[in-house]
């Protein structure tokens, strides 16, 4: 019976470990990051679809640097994964805040969010510098 269990939950693909090159993880996020932060602060306001798109890909984001987050890496790595979490999350919300109805004419909002991308572009400068050295 037990043998059973193993082999059904082994066909639906969980238990099976697909070894992650970190570095190459780290590169990608750095790469999708940055080009939604970029997108972030050209957004149209009349294009409110553009936001939760954007949104969505940094959830993928977060959600690869998820699976790599228990993998041992040396000190820079591991300083540039720290980076790209603050990164991910910061220009998370602030999509979050351009999704809001309210964005276009609420100057706090809008502030907010320009805030957030300031702070994730840094942490995403940060990132490099880290994965580059």
């Amino acid at each position: 019976m037990v043998l059973f269990l193993i082999g059904a939950y082994r066909m639906m693909g969980a238990g099976a470990s697909v070894e992650e090159d970190p570095r190459a993880v780290l590169v990608a996020v750095l790469g999708t990051a940055t080009e939604a932060a970029n997108e972030l602060g050209g957004t149209a306001r009349d294009d409110a679809s553009a936001p939760h798109a954007i949104r969505r890909r940094l959830d993928g984001c977060a959600q690869a640097l998820e699976r790599i987050a228990g993998i041992p890496v040396d000190a820079n790595l591991d300083e540039a994964r720290a980076a790209l979490e603050h990164a991910v999350d910061e220009l998370g919300w602030s999509a979050r805040l351009a999704e809001a109805p309210e964005y276009a004419s609420d100057d706090a909002l809008r502030d907010a969010g320009t805030t957030l991308r300031s702070r994730g572009s840094t942490n995403l400068e940060r990132a490099r510098s880290q994965l580059d050295g």
